[in-house]
């Protein structure tokens, strides 16, 4: 029996100038010219980049995989460290394929013959356009968060909860005491209100031990350069989907705190893996106590240990073996 093939979709990128073009429309009155193309858009998500390592991950077990657009064209560049992966064209699709389809295109499924899944990544995206009740239909997903709203939204069929892929070649481990003193990251574009809040109650009660650093659209190898440096991260989004940049963070030693987006930042242990806050009063406390140069390894330490189970190598691999070994004898020969 021959292997099947697994196509993974994704949203096309936008280009660099066609991305600054609505950046700039969307700011102005003409941003209702806009139109909202679920197919393409202008960042790499963590959603995106989850899916990009599984399919990088199956490619070294083996498997024929490879990502798909509608137009069978890389707009990414090298977002999976360093690895190219191939592309195709999203309407050459055979029967014999799995396709798994991120929860932005699950309007895509119904036209999909043969089995598919609907990766179901953020609680935003959870939408009843496809027919889930599809006997070769799967729904995966990747939090306890979100195993309780996919079944809350998908009743009668039970999702699969499928680990998160860390990299910790984009993020290796670093240790405090060689981080930039004091750096603290944050994503703006990610509860930018709550930042400002948590920096002016943090400025109130005396703090001056932490400068704030905002990071915003900085291409992924750019990102992971960041990485490098900061001592912590202040978790800011109110609602997340598969919330990589909390848990990269805990890959390369950075100290979390912050919100845990109602439980969708499964990793954030209050004092064993992080500094769960989630009003900016408290936020502002925890970076007083972060002060503490001892504490901050501690935490960075067991974020990192408790971060290793999704490293390709760890739950990832087990998950696809076990995958693979499930449906081998009506769908996969695995090398």
């Amino acid at each position: 029996m021959a292997t099947r093939r697994v196509n993974f979709l994704i949203p096309a990128k936008y280009g660099p100038l066609m991305g600054q073009w609505r950046t700039w429309i969307g700011r102005t009155p003409g941003a209702r010219l806009l139109r909202h193309d679920m197919a393409k858009q202008e960042e790499t998500s963590g959603g995106v980049l989850n899916i990009m390592r599984h399919c990088a991950l199956l490619r070294s077990m083996g498997v024929d995989a490879c990502l798909a657009t509608d137009s069978g064209k890389d707009s990414y560049g090298e977002c999976c460290g360093g690895i190219q992966l191939p592309f195709m064209k999203w309407g050459d699709r055979t029967p014999g394929d799995l396709c798994v389809v991120p929860d932005t295109l699950t309007d895509r499924i119904d036209a999909v013959e043969g089995p598919a899944v609907a990766y179901l990544q953020s609680p935003m995206w959870l939408r009843l356009n496809f027919d889930y009740r599809r006997p070769d239909v799967s729904l995966w997903t990747d939090s306890p968060f979100m195993l309780h709203r996919c079944r809350e939204t998908f009743p009668d069929k039970e999702p699969l909860l499928v680990p998160n892929i860390i990299d910790p070649t984009s993020f290796p481990f670093i240790k405090q005491a060689e981080r930039v003193e004091g750096l603290l990251l944050m994503f703006p574009r990610k509860g930018a209100e709550f930042i400002d809040a948590v920096l002016a109650r943090y400025k109130a009660i005396g703090g001056t031990f932490w400068r704030a650093e905002a990071v915003d659209g900085l291409p992924f190898h750019e990102l992971a350069r960041k990485f490098r440096q900061p001592q912590a991260f202040l978790a800011s989004a109110e609602v997340e989907g598969c919330a990589l940049p909390p848990q990269e963070c805990m890959a390369a030693g950075i100290v979390v705190v912050g919100r845990d987006a109602r439980g969708a930042n499964f990793c954030m242990r209050h004092r064993q893996t992080a500094m769960v806050a989630n009003t900016p009063e408290e936020a502002a406390d925890c970076l007083v106590e972060l002060k503490d140069a001892a504490l901050r390894q501690q935490l960075a330490d067991r974020g990192h240990a408790f971060i290793r189970r999704y490293f390709p190598e760890a739950s990832p691999s087990a998950f696809w073996r076990e995958f693979l070994e499930r449906e081998a004898a009506s769908v996969f020969e695995c090398q």
